[in-house]
């Protein structure tokens, strides 16, 4: 029996597709396989572009419920994501300079649609998101994008954060052969991995622990618990200069001592509004219990407090001592 060439070609192809799968693949071309097995359900896609997005999920298992829907000020909220600070080789060295987790624009883009999704998400739904940036290359002359990635939810007052990948890269030699194909720009097919409560992310170091912001799940270093406003404020501080926060500082004390004098001021001519009618009751000839000699001396109080005019001094100290 003569065996066809087009059987011998498919059986070859086969062959050599089997070999390529029981080789290990390395983990750049695991980057372009879609990960079935820990793929979080979608209920809702709040903010889509290109791979980039903000989805709820389904809470994972066992999880306790989130404390959702939680209605956030989205300025607060990316002031609190720009106050994030990264130690790169997780903070041994006392001189280590920390970088920011979220540029100002990667955090301005997160919290509009975050705060969206957490106003909309129910107690057994998450957050997670993907944000792309760009990294210089080749000594600043180029730029390549990088990508990341998180797990959002709000509970206990908190807004826990969990980083999945973070400025992930993808090799280009994949993409390239792509685009020999007319497949360009187009990384939707990539597999970004999403962390949560109890898979670890890919990041480097550690968060820093900073006002309003702590290590969250048995202090791991990709996952922080928030306190907006107070994250927010230590942000705000940052940002204004020293010198500045100072002179801000002793405007607002002098502005409390000043509505502090007023107010005691106030209290202090009403109590003299109260003697000066007790004076007018007494010089009208109802009877009082106090001395002239006290009635005068708080009636000088009254003229030396400008509270009344010399001529209304002269005629309540003639009618105190009429009663002479």
């Amino acid at each position: 029996m003569k065996r066809h060439p087009l059987n011998l070609v498919w059986l070859r192809a086969l062959f050599i597709c089997i070999a390529a799968l029981a080789l290990p693949l390395p983990a750049s071309a695991l980057d372009l396989l879609p990960n079935i097995f820990d793929k979080p359900t979608v209920t809702a896609t709040i903010w889509e572009q290109n791979e980039q997005f903000v989805r709820l999920v389904a809470i994972e298992d066992k999880a306790t419920l989130n404390s959702h829907p939680i209605a956030l000020d989205p300025v607060e909220v990316e002031q609190a994501l720009a106050s994030l600070q990264l130690w790169t080789k997780g903070g041994v060295f006392r001189d280590e300079q920390s970088l920011p987790v979220y540029s100002k624009g990667q955090a301005g883009t997160i919290a509009r649609y975050l705060v969206d999704a957490l106003n909309k998400a129910s107690p057994n739904e998450d957050v997670i998101f993907n944000i792309r940036s760009y990294a210089d290359v080749l000594l600043s002359v180029g730029r390549e994008r990088e990508w990341t990635t998180g797990r959002v939810f709000y509970k206990d007052g908190k807004l826990n954060l969990i980083i999945g990948e973070y400025q992930k890269r993808i090799d280009k030699g994949k993409k390239n052969v792509e685009g020999s194909f007319g497949v360009t720009d187009d990384y939707r097919d990539v597999n970004f991995d999403i962390a949560g409560r109890r898979s670890k992310g890919h990041m480097p170091g550690r968060i820093v622990n900073t006002a309003g912001v702590e290590h969250g799940g048995a202090d791991r270093a990709d996952w922080v618990a928030i306190e907006v406003l107070k994250a927010a404020k230590a942000y705000r501080d940052t940002q204004t200069p020293v010198a500045a926060r100072k002179e801000e500082e002793k405007v607002r004390n002098e502005a409390a001592k000043l509505t502090l004098e007023r107010r005691e001021m106030r209290e202090e001519m009403a109590r003299m509004r109260k003697e000066l009618k007790t004076l007018q009751d007494s010089g009208a000839g109802k009877a009082t219990a106090q001395p002239l000699e006290e009635r005068l001396a708080k009636l000088q109080q009254l003229l030396d407090k400008g509270l009344i005019s010399a001529d209304d001094f002269k005629r309540r100290k003639a009618a105190i001592l009429d009663e002479i």
